[in-house]
């Protein structure tokens, strides 16, 4: 709670924009969760994520303002150079790390010691797999035939 504070307290004393911070996240998120379920390459691949992107940011847009400033925290930490090099172990940005780069530190932070970073792979993981698969033009990629009918 510490960090999130202080970073949320860094990102707003350096005047970020948190839907920036969030879209470069995400951005790099969704291909390593989503890994398998998109398109291999192209514009089919960049439009997938596009829509996972969009899905994403209507899920975030229905969560508590509090649970909204927390993520917006998270994505501030994530995005600013330090806290995301302590916390992501990513020296460079998130637009330019590879899948297998993003895949590791979710990983990572999935089986971490440390409570903070368990949130925050489940926050990410529910976030991007929760609005992907609320799509029904994704149910049939995994054998989902829809709620039955009553």
């Amino acid at each position: 709670a510490a960090l999130l504070l202080a970073g949320g307290t860094v990102s707003w004393l350096a005047g970020r924009d948190a839907a920036a911070d969030r879209r470069e996240v995400l951005a790099a998120v969704i291909p390593a969760v989503l890994e398998g379920s998109l398109p291999q390459a192209g514009p089919q691949r960049e439009g997938a994520i596009r829509q996972a992107l969009a899905g994403v940011e209507t899920a975030i847009a229905a969560l508590s303002p509090a649970a909204q400033q927390e993520l917006a925290q998270l994505f501030a930490l994530l995005a600013i150079a330090p806290t995301r090099l302590a916390l992501a172990g990513l020296g460079h940005s998130w637009r330019d790390a590879t899948v297998a780069q993003v895949s590791s530190v979710l990983q990572g932070w999935r089986t971490h010691r440390l409570e903070l970073l368990q949130s925050a792979y489940h926050a990410l993981h529910d976030l991007v797999t929760g609005s992907w698969y609320a799509d029904p033009a994704q149910w049939p990629g995994i054998g989902y035939g829809g709620p039955p009918q009553l």
